[in-house]
């Protein structure tokens, strides 16, 4: 009987941090941007950071590359919950 309440307590305890864990995540932000001119450089960055130009088409990248690259064009990152507020945008991360 202890044994079915210690798995129903840590199952319980695995759905709630999941749960909790999902409340926020990582945004792109720059002042005047759209969704349009983020996607545009976004994608861009993203062929930057491939290590190879067919490893681009795969979606593989080197992440500091991309999250770079979106910095040098002005974009900030920053952990949004939600609602995201509008003017931010989700990264190939």
């Amino acid at each position: 009987m202890s044994y079915r309440r210690a798995i129903l307590g840590m199952a319980s305890a695995a759905v709630l941090v999941t749960l909790l864990g999902g409340c926020a995540a990582f945004f792109w932000s720059k002042a005047g941007a759209t969704p349009e001119q983020f996607t545009k450089d976004s994608q861009e960055c993203a062929k930057e950071a491939a290590p190879t130009p067919a490893a681009s088409g795969y979606g593989v990248m080197v992440q500091d590359v991309y999250r770079g690259c979106l910095r040098t064009r002005g974009y900030v990152r920053s952990k949004q919950y939600e609602p995201v507020p509008p003017g931010y945008f989700r990264g190939i991360e």
